[in-house]
């Protein structure tokens, strides 16, 4: 499709929108109304703002006894941390049913009133009625709205009635108070200090359940994170009456904390249940264990096995080097007895440098020793034999075995002393080697000890810290901006209703004018038909309002009509001498008969001699319009009763137009025109005269046009502009996809005329 073209529907489209600049103009006025009065009679709202940051609890639970433990050396871990909660778990929280169904209770939200018929005037606190149900349990079960009317006149006659869903449920005239008996319950009508008496008044109250209240409330409450990285919570509300939207979402916020410390009241109830459980449970277990480190102290004669021990090593070395020291002495006496005891050392000196420790024998081998010395003085300077040697050496004998029985006496007393160190010795032996047992079992008693206490301990410093915190009613929202009213209203938004207004001016006219036009199945000019069917739609005919055309009158159908001949010559290859044409239409009254009459009449005024045969045989107009319906014709013609130059008439129109009438109107018109006589009539007429036009019956109708299709050179078919349905041109679409029309002209008739040429 040629840009051209394209541009062409463009300006036709904008053309034929234009022409209803008056619709355009009355969609101005009412739309630009419409937004005016809505500005006017609508309630100003205001947007409420409130802004709180959601606190996260401190991580707390058995990390705290890990830190414990680790303080006691004891390894064990972060074993459970509990963290705070997402702000997007809050959000939900904040906007969930419970708490908003508190908020329309706290704040009788359920029961609405207002006054004013057009512009609305709409009460909170201060309504001049109260609504009271005699069963205050009414708005929890109550599951519908229940809108009441109330008139009130200057005495204070109170008339009610209350319907749901558009039918009345209860009505009471009576004055303040007003009992008001419903299908739903009873409700009590009071005046409050708001109520002005001076006038008749009149008011419309709505008393909804809390469950449709509270669901109204969640569509209206906006809740949203300030940014992602942030645990800020904006609040946001659109009210008519700002104090009321205040008041809705401080309350939310008031609700919102109440269900945080009452849930962690319950958490903190149930932990110290759970704690006083544990600590009794520890406080067994722990006592068990200490009876246990108790017994294993008695049963093992433990005090403390580090010191135990480290006792047990010293006396151990202690008694070491005492054994040490007695077998040296033994072995030191045992060689001196050895010694007195020899015959040979009879006389000899005890030897003094073996180390003997005992006093007593020392002094013993001393004095022995110092008597062998003066017997070897005495020797030196007597004889062996003398009697003073003699009574030496009995002295010698006495003494050596008085000597000997002290050193064995002494060497009894170190013996038994030896033995008994080395009993000690085995003893302390025994029990370092016992020692190691006994620690491992100590400590593994002891850690068992330890870790209970450390349990114990911990479990009573959590009991502590739950107990402040029971006491602490710490809300878990902190109010940042309590709820705030903008200064400006947001709604109604005048800018964008007045857009909207402009707006729909354009498009209300334009959606009405395609609706129609699409629902309109008719067409008004040869472009719309030609945009709709795959036939070739040639030309116009303006409308005429008069049958006959070249009078000076219709110029503008004048010149359509000459352009209609000139398609016809042209059809004919600028040759019609001799030749027949068909002038037919889909549908009774689309003007055939002026198109077939007129064209005949055009081609008459060029000279040519041409007849115009009246073919619809049940309804013929042209020969009543012409001819003035003369009696016999075509009918007459075909069955022989009368000849065809007796019947053919000169047209009071023009000199050179002939025209052959239809004669009697016979139902049996197909079977007339089909016959053999009805075709050699046409070819012998069609050689007497230079052009024939046929105006034949309507297609749709009737079936009396096909014979004719067959007989003629060119067939004409007359559409008429707001009168012919669209549909209807598929048949003849089919018509000529079947070849039963070949060379055709589709021309619209009665064409409205919108300039002159």
């Amino acid at each position: 499709m040629s840009n051209s073209y394209k541009q062409s529907n463009i300006v036709e489209l904008v053309v034929s929108y234009v022409k209803h600049w008056k619709l355009f103009v009355l969609s101005f006025v009412i739309c630009v109304g419409l937004a005016g009065a809505y500005i006017l009679v609508k309630n100003p709202e205001f947007r409420i703002n409130a802004n709180i940051l959601i606190k996260e609890d401190s991580k707390s639970g058995m990390s705290g006894l890990a830190s414990s433990m680790m303080k006691t050396g004891i390894p064990f871990g972060d074993v459970l941390s509990v963290g705070g909660s997402a702000v997007d778990d809050e959000i939900e929280i904040i906007n969930s049913y419970s708490i908003l169904r508190g908020t329309v209770k706290d704040l009788g939200l359920n029961v609405s009133c207002s006054s004013g018929l057009i512009k609305k005037t709409n009460y909170y606190q201060d309504s001049p009625l109260r609504i009271t149900p005699a069963n205050p349990d009414m708005p929890d079960t109550l599951r519908y709205t229940i809108e009441m009317k109330v008139t009130v006149d200057k005495q204070e006659n109170v008339k009610v009635k209350a319907y749901y869903d558009g039918d009345l449920v209860g009505s009471v005239k009576s004055q303040f108070p007003a009992k008001l008996t419903t299908v739903f319950g009873d409700f009590l009508i009071e005046k409050t200090k708001f109520y002005d008496g001076d006038k008749n008044r009149k008011f419309k109250v709505y008393y909804s359940g809390y469950g449709l209240s509270t669901e109204a409330l969640m569509r209206n409450v906006e809740i949203s994170i300030a940014s992602k990285k942030a645990n800020v919570v904006n609040l946001f509300i659109d009210d008519e009456i700002p104090d009321r939207g205040k008041d809705i979402l401080n309350s939310i916020i008031k609700n919102y904390n109440l269900y945080g410390i009452d849930e962690k009241n319950v958490t903190a109830v149930r932990t110290a249940e759970f704690l006083q459980q544990r600590i009794d449970l520890m406080a067994e277990d722990l006592s068990a264990v200490e009876s246990e480190v108790e017994k294993y102290k008695e049963d093992n004669q433990l005090t403390d096995i580090g010191s135990e021990a480290r006792i047990i090593l010293e006396k151990s070395s202690y008694f070491k080097e005492r054994l040490i020291n007695a077998e040296t002495q033994f072995s030191v006496i045992s060689i001196i007895e050895d010694f007195l005891e020899a015959p040979e050392n009879r006389y000899a000196v005890v030897p003094m440098s073996l180390g003997i420790e005992e006093e007593s024998a020392v002094e013993s081998l001393l004095a022995y020793n110092e008597l062998l010395m003066e017997r070897l003085k005495l020797l030196r300077s007597t004889n062996p034999g003398n009697p003073i040697i003699e009574s030496m050496n009995e002295q010698v004998d006495a003494t050596r075995q008085s000597v000997l029985m002290t050193i064995q006496s002494i060497k009894r007393g170190i013996e038994y002393a030896r033995n008994d160190l080395r009993e000690q010795e085995k003893t302390f032996n025994d029990r370092i080697k016992g020692m190691p047992k006994q620690e491992r079992e100590y400590i593994a008693i002891k850690r068992q000890q330890e870790i209970k206490q450390a349990l114990y301990l911990y479990l009573l410093q959590q009991q502590e810290d739950n107990a402040l915190k029971l006491a602490l009613e710490n809300p878990k929202a902190q109010i940042i901006d309590n709820a705030y009213v903008n200064s400006r209203p947001v709604k109604p938004m005048k800018k964008l209703i007045a857009a909207a207004a402009l707006l729909f001016t354009i498009i209300l006219p334009i959606v009405y004018l395609y609706v129609r036009k699409t629902l309109n199945r008719k067409f008004h000019n040869a472009r719309q038909l030609g945009n709709y069917t795959m036939l070739d739609v040639y030309m116009d005919i303006h409308s005429s309002c008069s049958p006959r055309l070249f009078t000076g009158q219709t110029e503008t159908v004048d010149e359509d009509m000459r352009d209609l001949r000139s398609m016809v010559f042209r059809a004919m290859d600028n040759d019609i001498e001799h030749k027949v044409a068909t002038v037919t239409s889909v549908m009774k009254g689309e003007g055939k008969t002026f198109v077939a009459s007129n064209l005949a009449l055009s081609v008459a005024m060029l000279g040519k001699k041409v007849l115009l045969i009246d073919a619809n045989l049940r309804n013929s107009s042209l020969s009543t319009d012409i001819l003035n319906a003369p009696a016999k014709g075509l009918t007459q013609v075909i069955q022989g009763q009368s000849d065809y130059k007796s019947v053919i008439q000169e047209s009071s129109w023009h000199e050179n137009l002939y025209v052959l009438p239809a004669g009697d109107v016979r139902s049996n018109a197909a079977e007339v025109l089909l016959s053999s006589a009805f075709s050699s009539l046409v070819n012998e007429l069609e050689s007497l005269y230079d052009f024939i036009v046929i105006d034949s019956a309507n297609l749709y109708d009737y079936s009396d046009t096909m014979p004719l299709l067959h007989l003629n050179d060119l067939t004409i078919v007359v559409t008429r502009a707001g009168f012919s349905d669209k549909d209807t041109m598929e048949y003849i679409e089919t018509l000529v996809n079947k070849e039963v029309i070949s060379n055709y002209i589709c021309i619209v008739n009665d064409v409205v005329q919108t300039s002159g040429r």
